[in-house]
């Protein structure tokens, strides 16, 4: 090649090598004009979050500005060796083509691997990163791993479980599925061994999943099936389970009413997937007859004034025979009392439902009642002034039932729709004259206890006691009036109760005393308050009718020691006069 050639090779490089350089210049100048317009961008950001937010702004602002002073701080050398090796090149290009090269390789030399280069700076901050990352993953992975038990069953490997306890629970659910029914099928016995391994989570089984391979390590003839179980026992399985949900969802329908409520069953009912039996596979059919069948349970009858064993017979629709079988002691002509307990059976659902349900009803509330002195009556006689009425609240409540039968009520709130009206009573505070204990009529004549009934004859007895020609479970005497007849008491003593008293309707207790009590049921109207001290003769209550009653009449009891006392024949107690005519000393 001639020196000519030479030279025009060599300025057709350097050509080449300035128009490079000038397009790299151009591109890297184009660059810092964005970056510097994105960093103008980000000072107005900046400042209009100080204005924002002030103190914290600003506190925000000057962690940010380090942070991006750390990360631009490499760019700014990096542009500032470019320049200074720019400038270099160009004067090295003025001694040849070769002195510009080797610059260049220098230039890109230091900017990689120099002390500050790029391959420095993406180590600096690469290599940390790329810990983390390893750190994460082993720790990760120590993480995911857990030590588990490796079961051996009969030889046979089963799994990895997390205890023994899974095993024994999959042991009892294999022995309970080939069981079922009392089948006769062998039972197996599993002898178990344990290594200690690490395995990753989710590796272990669970009892279900391990009774499933013990079945399959059997043997035996097993199909894949549903099975229910009620609470803990376990009712057989299903190839399909469609029906038998209908049918579930169909007796809760049943107690459904709609609104606010809760409906599900006693017993927890559920569905475990997995190997059973073959002969432990039932029909939908005998399922749903069995969950919608009826149960005997032992349950007690309360016996009640005018109860007698006919009608206790009648009542439950029972023969004398299957009573019997349940109360040994029960016949025709066993004396019954109020209160008595008489064991039967009774029916109700395979399956009890429990109903919670938000109810809001409207409640009578009691009144109070205020005493108020009289000069110009008695002491011991009282009046009442004022009637009380009762007032009416709002009630809300959660009501839980049990197979329609009320178990709780927990009120949740109560609103007064109607204030009650208090009560009047007027007691007297005149002294009594000497010698006089109470106003006692005329054709009442003092015996040990007063006739208890007044009127112009006093009434008559329609009803002995049980024992003394009275029906079966009559525990007093009836006497019958007219209606609103007074009422007496019998001998001076406190009134115990003045209410209304299941059978008994309207009733006064008296307690005397010598620590008898005395009994007035089914009156039409009450005079006494609990508490009262009231006199021999001293009006307590109306002849009426109320409560399990045939007539206008008074029921009159005497109980021996306390409420809860003796009952004995009142016939022993009263006038002989006024005794029925068919009476005998007792």
């Amino acid at each position: 090649m001639s020196n000519e050639d030479t030279k025009t090779t060599r300025a057709g490089a350097g050509g080449l090598y300035e128009r490079a350089s000038a397009v790299g210049e151009y591109l890297f100048s184009v660059l810092m004009l964005m970056l510097a317009a994105a960093g103008r961008t980000l000072a107005r950001l900046f400042a209009a979050i100080d204005r924002r937010f002030g103190w914290l702004g600003g506190k925000i602002l000057e962690g940010i500005k380090i942070l991006g002073g750390k990360i631009a701080s490499p760019f700014h050398r990096y542009a500032k060796a470019f320049r200074m090796g720019s400038s270099d090149i160009r004067r090295a290009r003025e001694q040849g083509v070769l002195p510009a090269c080797k610059a260049g390789f220098q230039m890109l030399g230091r900017a990689l691997f120099g002390k500050r280069g790029l391959a420095v700076t993406l180590c600096n901050w690469a290599l940390p990163v790329v810990s983390c990352v390893f750190l994460f993953s082993v720790v990760s992975y120590a993480n995911s791993m857990t030590y588990a038990l490796k079961l051996t069953v009969n030889g046979d490997l089963m799994g990895y479980v997390n205890d023994e306890t899974v095993f024994t629970e999959a042991e009892k659910i294999v022995h309970q599925r080939i069981t079922y029914l009392d089948s006769n099928t062998e039972m197996f016995s599993f002898e178990s061994d344990y290594t200690v391994e690490m395995v990753g989570y989710g590796s272990t089984l669970t009892k279900y999943q391990l009774a499933d391979k013990l079945l399959q390590s059997m043997g035996a003839e097993i199909s894949y099936a549903y099975g229910l179980y009620i609470g803990n026992s376990f009712y057989g399985a299903l190839e399909s389970k469609d029906r038998v949900d209908a049918a579930l969802e169909g007796l809760l329908d049943e107690y459904r009413e709609g609104g606010d409520e809760t409906v599900q069953f006693e017993s927890q009912i559920s569905y475990e997937p997995g190997l059973y039996l073959t002969e432990s596979i039932v029909s939908e059919d005998s399922i749903i007859k069995l969950i919608t069948s009826k149960k005997s349970v032992a349950a007690y009858y309360t016996v009640v004034e005018g109860d007698s064993p006919y009608g206790i017979l009648d009542k439950l629709g029972m023969s004398e025979e299957e009573l019997a079988l349940l109360n040994p002691d029960f016949s025709m002509e066993s004396s019954l009392f109020i209160g008595d307990k008489i064991l039967i059976n009774q029916e109700e659902p395979f399956l009890a439902v429990s109903v919670t349900r938000k109810e809001t009803y409207d409640e009578r509330t009691a009144f109070d009642t205020t005493y108020t002195e009289d000069p110009t009556h008695y002491e011991g006689s009282s009046t009442i002034v004022q009637d009380g009425v009762k007032g009416t609240e709002r009630v809300t409540a959660d009501v839980s039932y049990i197979n329609g039968i009320e178990t709780r009520r927990k009120v949740l709130s109560r609103v007064t729709i109607e204030e009650p009206t208090p009560q009047i009573i007027s007691m007297g505070t005149k002294p009594k004259p000497a010698g006089v204990t109470a106003a006692i009529p005329d054709n009442m004549p003092i015996g040990q206890f007063l006739w208890p009934v007044g009127g112009s004859d006093g009434g008559q007895i329609s009803e002995m006691m049980y024992g003394y020609g009275g029906y079966s479970g009559h525990s007093g005497i009836d006497i019958s009036a007219p209606y609103g007849t007074p009422i007496y008491a019998a001998e001076s003593g406190t009134v115990i109760l003045a209410s209304w008293y299941y059978g008994y309707g309207n009733c006064v207790m008296i307690q005397h005393a010598n620590g008898m009590v005395t009994v007035y049921g089914h009156a039409s109207y009450l005079h006494v308050y609990v508490g009262q001290q009231v006199t021999m003769g001293e009006v307590i209550a109306d002849v009426g009718s109320t409560g399990q009653s045939t007539g206008n009449h008074c029921h009159f009891e005497v109980r021996l020691n306390g409420q809860n006392g003796t009952r004995v024949n009142p016939i022993n107690y009263l006038p002989w006069h006024k005794r029925a005519p068919w009476c005998v000393e007792y």
